[in-house]
């Protein structure tokens, strides 16, 4: 019986591509093994295994500026798939392929959102960006200390649906594909100094703003409600 696995993670990387300056990504590793089922065991192979072999790359890849990583050529999707794949083959005898895709959409392309009642967030207009950055005031050894990338998304409550996308439109050309700290108020742009910044640019534009959404991964968003108390 022939059976194919698929193993996904993420990692958070800034690079340098042309015609691009310096921005960043979030990325998404899928990692293909391929065989004869084992009949005894019931598996191909042991989806830790899998993990368990990807893991000294995955350090070297994330919240790293991927230009710099050793032997990684040119840092487009196509150089770091086969930098992967060329040092995952000898840790993964059962290793079939290795496909790398950004996890942001790197168009604008906003999206409206419902309102989420345990979140108390109306409904809003969401977008994604991708761009570098790295927080200098963090301690020497931090990840996050590092240059790195994201595929940022955020989601804007408030304003007038009909003109709401035409301003955010504008906000997403001043973000997308650079690099955060080298932009006036962002010196440290931590998702909560953003999302303030945005605040503070979209707050005499848009009326009635009431929350700003930024999302760094899938995992991890802030909520800024502006400087009034929230309500109870």
């Amino acid at each position: 019986m022939k059976v194919e696995l698929v193993k996904s993670l993420t990692f958070e990387a800034a690079h340098e591509t042309p015609p691009f300056g310096v921005h960043g990504h979030s990325y998404r590793v899928e990692i293909i093994a391929a065989g004869e089922l084992d009949e005894t065991l019931g598996w191909l192979v042991d989806y830790a295994e899998i993990t368990e072999a990807m893991q000294p790359l995955y350090k070297q890849l994330d919240h790293r500026f991927l230009n710099d990583i050793e032997g990684m050529g040119s840092a487009n999707l196509a150089g770091v798939r086969r930098w992967i794949r060329q040092r995952l083959a000898p840790r993964l005898p059962h290793l079939s392929d290795v496909r790398v895709s950004i996890v942001g959409e790197c168009v604008f392309r906003p999206q409206g959102l419902p309102a989420d009642a345990h979140l108390r967030l109306p409904p809003r207009l969401a977008f994604g960006f991708e761009a570098a950055h790295w927080l200098p005031r963090l301690p020497d050894g931090h990840k996050c200390r590092r240059l790195h990338g994201h595929s940022f998304r955020v989601e804007i409550a408030g304003g007038d649906p009909s003109n709401l996308a035409e301003i955010l439109g504008d906000v997403y050309q001043d973000l997308d594909h650079i690099h955060l700290n080298e932009l006036d108020g962002l010196e440290n742009p931590t998702s909560e100094v953003l999302a303030r910044w945005l605040w503070q640019r979209l707050s005499p534009e848009v009326a009635g703003l009431s929350a700003v959404v930024v999302a760094e991964t899938c995992t991890a968003r802030c909520i800024y409600r502006g400087d009034s108390p929230p309500s109870p």
